[in-house]
């Protein structure tokens, strides 16, 4: 301070330090400004916890500086890890009964940028190895006394052997409603594993006296990071308190460029001050008068104010001018002097700060003022600002747009204008205004109302805020009209689908993802037995699956956790003990790709089972008689071609003889088709490429002729034939190669007939070729004249087929095509 008393610094950061041990004392609220931390955060650190020494050398200043002290140049970082390059200034003082340093931080990183040499410029602050009058006391991790010193005896009144190791005495020296922030700090800074930290407290003497002290602790860990010891350097600041609010109201005026004007010739400028203007500290002290560092136009002003200073004029007289650096660059600078006595003559002692960016920075706000109007205009949802009284200041276009009402109207209304009657609380509306105003954000729905009448839902968002420094409550409202809708329409689905659930006429189950039964509904409990409250929580497999089943349905439950859908048909037991047949859909719930519940549907089945055995036990004894049948018609048919095959051998005419092997070999090739039915398990179908290899064998076995060697050739796919369609294949076949052997080989020693038969999508074609002399161009299928192309004809149209006989070069061809019976 100057004669005076007026503060001597404005706005700048500064530290009250440990001389020793450079860990924080105390700190202005410029220092908090600047670093991010908070005063407790501060007063937990060392200086080195956040910076380190950058550069150092020594400023030899002689008996022309007042400060007292040395200059240190450091790398530091704030909160948010800016790096900052400061300057401390430092003085060492007597704080609050034992030595401490003053140290002012000057933000001098642009400086740096510029030229690093100036960096080696500044001096270092060194730190003095001084005894503190404090006391001393080092602590066991449970807060018993390991040590205590002889300030300790004298400060608090107890001797060492009172407290060591006495496991009472935290309790007594504590008052009771300290004890718990105090080991909550504690255990704070075991958490966090601070190294550090300064707290506050009450403390009761040994004669009862309360007084209050400031602890300075460090905290000693092992290399696992457990607390060994606390070692608190202790000082009383009872008697302090009002010098402490001076010195705060001292450290929260200090500015960042500092200056010592006397005799009309700078004597001192701090390394800011030259960095501001753009020279060094050796090129202004003792060189340059306040007026070469001025712009002409306001150097009247300058030496109007210096001269009111040193008239003794007590207004602090901060003001604005330009100033001109060294490259003839015009900035804007704010000023603030007061007069001292310095070396026992009038001074003028003052900080400047280069306010150029923040006139820029004024300039950009006012347009950023502009596009925030813009801004808060172009949002969609409503934004209104309601004072403390709950009354529009200010509302944007959406809101306008919104409720329909324009924003002269609602200015000054309350929020119960655009309120639905009936649907609003509004005494609960204010309720929750006046929280938001407090401090606590607020979120609700809420029922607005157009100026046409219209009533619709808002999500309704409340925060507190300042405007033109009011405190005020910044309202979003948006409309959620498509919300409340579909949200309706999910309710009203929910409620579908539980009337469904619980309403179905057959047993279901919801379960969780643990297979643990959620909900059943009456369905189940009519077959099972079983109602949702006595079972909720149990397994479903341990319920309802019979012995010997489980591990089936473990499966079956596997697959449908992998997101499957199951049916199945298996057994499952009642609470009655009665085992069902049911048939099981497991039907997986899946949200985001993932199985999160198993609905279970269950379908008794027991009735259909038993019907079911009934018709197999039914048809098992069908086929058995089928089969019977087609025995007995195979052997009446073997009886008959024995008959007919006496009859021949009893007849001395040759026709008729040929007729009667004819009708033995007709008879012959459809006791065949009985007989392969007889032998399949299929009784209603035969494989007739495996029964036409049969019935060629038997034909060529007695058709033998001494004159011809006849060879059969048989290509036939794999084909599936109804007796209705066997038998007349069979018959078609049994003429044409009997005809073959009797008509077409005259005269040759070889002959050869070839058999195709194919399945061509459903339509079954037939040919059958010979190499002999080839059919008479007499013979048609349409005029036949025998009994073998009579019988041809009639069993292709019984066939619904087309039949022809072709004639293309030597031999014969016959086709056949009809559409299978599948």
């Amino acid at each position: 301070m100057d004669s005076n008393g007026a503060p001597f610094f404005e706005n700048q950061p500064m530290f009250v330090l440990d001389q020793q041990s450079l860990n924080i004392i105390d700190v202005n609220s410029s220092a908090i400004d600047l670093y991010g931390y908070s005063r407790d955060e501060f007063c937990a650190m060392n200086l080195r916890d956040f910076g380190e020494i950058k550069n150092r050398l020594e400023i030899v200043d002689g008996s022309s500086s007042n400060m007292g002290g040395n200059d240190t140049i450091w790398l530091q970082k704030t909160k948010d890890g800016e790096q900052l390059y400061i300057q401390l200034t430092s003085h060492v003082f007597n704080y609050n009964g034992r030595p401490a340093k003053l140290a002012v931080a000057h933000d001098v990183s642009n400086q740096i940028a510029r030229n690093e040499e100036k960096e080696r410029a500044y001096p270092k602050l060194t730190t003095q190895d001084l005894n503190y009058p404090m006391a001393e006391i080092r602590w066991h991790p449970d807060l018993r006394i390991k040590d205590w010193s002889r300030k300790a005896e004298e400060l608090f009144g107890w001797s060492a052997n009172e407290v060591i190791d006495n496991e009472q005495f935290f309790g007594e020296f504590i008052p009771d409603d300290e004890i718990s922030v105090a080991k909550r700090k504690v255990n704070e800074a075991v958490e966090n594993q601070k190294k550090n930290y300064t707290s506050e407290g009450k403390i009761i003497t040994k004669t009862g006296n309360m007084i209050v002290c400031r602890w300075y602790n460090s905290l000693v860990y092992d290399n696992s990071g457990s607390l060994m010891s606390i070692r608190s350097l202790v000082t009383n600041i009872s008697e302090h308190k009002e010098s402490e609010r001076l010195f705060r109201t001292l450290s929260e005026k200090s500015l960042v460029g500092v200056f010592l004007v006397q005799d009309g010739i700078f004597k001192h400028v701090n390394p800011r001050f030259a960095d501001i203007f753009g020279y060094s500290q050796q090129e202004i002290i003792n060189n340059f008068s306040p007026d070469d560092l001025v712009h002409p136009q306001d150097r009247a002003l300058l030496k109007s104010n210096i001269q009111d200073r040193l008239n003794g004029n007590p207004e602090s007289g901060e003001y604005e001018i330009k100033g001109v650096t060294s490259s003839g660059r015009i900035i804007k600078v704010s000023l603030y002097g007061s007069k001292i006595l310095y070396q026992g003559r009038p001074a003028i002692v003052g900080t400047v700060l280069n306010i150029t960016k923040n006139k820029e920075a004024m300039r950009k706000h006012r347009a950023s003022v502009e596009t925030f109007q813009d801004l808060f205009d172009s949002i969609s949802d409503a934004i209104y600002i309601l004072d403390r009284q709950g009354q529009f200041l200010e509302v944007n276009r959406g809101a306008e747009e919104m409720f329909n009402y324009d924003k002269d109207f609602l200015i000054g209304k309350t929020p119960e204008v655009l309120a639905a009657p009936g649907k609003v609380d509004l005494v609960e509306t204010q309720k929750l205004t006046q929280k938001a105003l407090e401090g606590d954000p607020q979120s609700f729905s809420w029922w607005g109302k157009r100026k046409n009448g219209e009533v619709f839902p808002q999500e309704i968002i409340m925060n507190p805020g300042s405007y033109f420094g009011k405190d005020v409550v910044i309202t979003i409202a948006r409309d959620i009209s498509d919300r409340y809708q579909a949200k309706e329409e999910l309710r009203k689905n929910e409620k579908m689908f539980r009337q469904l659930f619980q309403n179905a006429p057959i047993p279901i189950t919801l379960m969780d993802k643990r297979q643990e039964i959620r909900e059943v509904n009456q369905s189940f409990y009519d077959v099972f037995g079983y109602d949702t409250d006595e079972i909720r929580g149990l397994d479903i497999d341990q319920l309802i699956v019979p012995e010997g089943h489980k591990d089936e349905a473990k499966k079956i439950s596997d697959t449908i956790f992998n997101g499957e859908t199951v049916f199945h048909t298996g057994k499952r037991l009642t609470r009655d003990g009665d085992i069902i047949d049911v048939l099981i859909y497991g039907v997986p719930v899946v949200v985001d790709g993932k199985t999160v519940a198993i609905f279970g549907i269950y379908v008794d089945i027991t009735d259909r089972k038993q019907a079911e055995e009934k018709i197999k036990k039914s048809l098992k004894e069908k086929e058995v008689l089928l089969a019977e049948i087609h025995h007995r018609v195979k052997n009446n048919l073997a009886v008959i071609t024995g008959l007919l095959e006496l009859q021949a051998y009893n007849t001395d005419s040759g026709d008729a003889t040929d007729v009667l092997k004819a009708s033995q070999m007709r008879v012959n090739s459809i006791a065949l088709i009985h007989e392969k039915l007889y032998q399949n398990e299929n009784l209603s179908e035969i494989s007739f490429d495996n029964y036409l290899q049969q019935l060629t064998d038997v034909i060529v076995s007695s058709m033998h002729s001494a004159e011809t060697e006849v060879s059969i050739n048989i290509d036939a796919d794999p084909i599936e034939l109804t007796i209705s369609q066997a038998i007349p294949c069979g018959l078609i076949l049994n003429e044409l190669i009997t005809n073959a052997h009797k008509h077409a080989f005259d005269d040759q020693e070889q002959g050869e007939i070839n058999i195709a038969i194919r399945n061509e999508d459903g339509t079954i074609a037939l040919a059958v070729q010979d190499n002999g002399r080839g059919i008479s161009e007499d013979v048609s299928l349409k005029d036949p004249a025998s009994l073998g192309l009579k019988l041809i004809r009639t069993l292709s149209k019984q066939l619904e087929g087309e039949s022809e006989f072709c004639r293309n070069g030597k031999g014969t061809k016959f086709n056949l095509q009809f559409e299978h019976d599948a």
